[in-house]
């Protein structure tokens, strides 16, 4: 089988084209069929060598997280699972792959409500989502601030607020405003217009955005979360930040739940081809920065049919 990844730190043209043995799955494990994976500037972070120091790895590197495939092969101890059915899987390493295996708490079955590229789009950036949600402990009427809210984590949070009767008030650059309207967000405004306070503020910007502004937005005694590694200014709020995620198997049922009782949608900047010319155009653009959505690699069409066939032949 073909995987994509690279033997040296560098620019897109590092990834090439690995091959090697199908995975074998252990007694507690699935093998799945890669239909498509997401790609995440985390990715791009690894092939730059920007995190070599922190995770150090040996070559070659695989990377990708977010992976939708089929079950092929399951494992002794297996259950729930079986050979045809079509799963969302986040995984720490290896999804640029035709095979993965993966642990039966790191999967979970696709619902219909997703598409196949909204699947492979959603486990990054959704359980990052999922898990600034439970740290804010927000109830149903409260209100909720979201800067960033057209990125990729920012838009899965507005729609999970919403779903559970949250007042959401999205935050973003006017090129944002008319997708934020399709998610429903309940205002919308730019940087430079948001006045109105919350009961909690998100700052869902790539990198951390204007550190005075939650502050400014948050109601006293309230809760302000950033997704990024910057220190807020002090004031009379609860100031956390994203440093952990939820378990995963907790994070993916719930997006799943979601997507089916309320609706989730992702958004897809562009597909590209599941080769190796896909992969390093998505990450020439993931360099190029600015892209408004999620890259994702994806099988051609009839494959994507042939697994939805073998799913009604079941």
């Amino acid at each position: 089988m073909q995987r994509f990844g690279f033997e040296r730190f560098g620019g897109p043209d590092v990834f090439t084209t690995l091959t090697t043995q199908r995975p074998v799955p252990k007694a507690d494990q699935v093998q799945l069929k890669v239909l498509g994976f997401g790609l995440n500037p985390y990715d791009a972070s690894l092939r730059r060598g920007d995190q070599a120091a922190s995770r150090p790895m040996q070559f070659p590197i695989v990377p990708g997280t977010d992976v939708v495939g089929q079950v092929t092969a399951i494992g002794a101890a297996i259950t729930d699972f079986a050979i045809g059915d079509l799963v969302i899987n986040y995984r720490p390493l290896g999804g640029y792959s035709e095979y993965v295996t993966a642990s039966e708490t790191k999967v979970i079955h696709k619902p219909s409500a997703l598409s196949f590229m909204d699947a492979a789009a959603l486990p990054q950036v959704g359980i990052a989502a999922y898990t600034v949600f439970t740290m804010l402990n927000a109830h149903a009427g409260q209100s909720l601030t979201i800067l960033g809210a057209g990125g990729g984590i920012g838009s899965v949070l507005l729609q999970f607020a919403q779903a559970h009767g949250v007042i959401v008030h999205a935050v973003a650059s006017a090129k944002q405003h008319a997708w934020l309207s399709q998610l429903g967000a309940d205002t919308i405004t730019t940087y430079a217009d948001a006045e109105f306070r919350s009961d909690f503020v998100v700052d869902a910007i790539n990198g951390g955005g204007d550190r005075t502004l939650p502050a400014k937005l948050v109601v006293p005694g309230g809760v302000v979360v950033t997704t990024a590694a910057v220190e807020l200014p002090a004031g009379p709020f609860t100031a956390l930040s994203l440093t952990k995620m939820a378990p995963t198997q907790a994070a993916l049922n719930a997006l799943v739940t979601v997507a089916r009782t309320w609706g989730l949608t992702m958004r897809i900047a562009k597909r590209l081809p599941f080769n190796l010319a896909g992969v390093q155009a998505g990450h020439a653009r993931l360099d190029a920065g600015n892209v408004s959505g999620k890259l994702v690699v994806m099988q051609p069409d009839p494959v994507l049919a042939q697994a939805h066939q073998d799913l009604t032949q079941l």
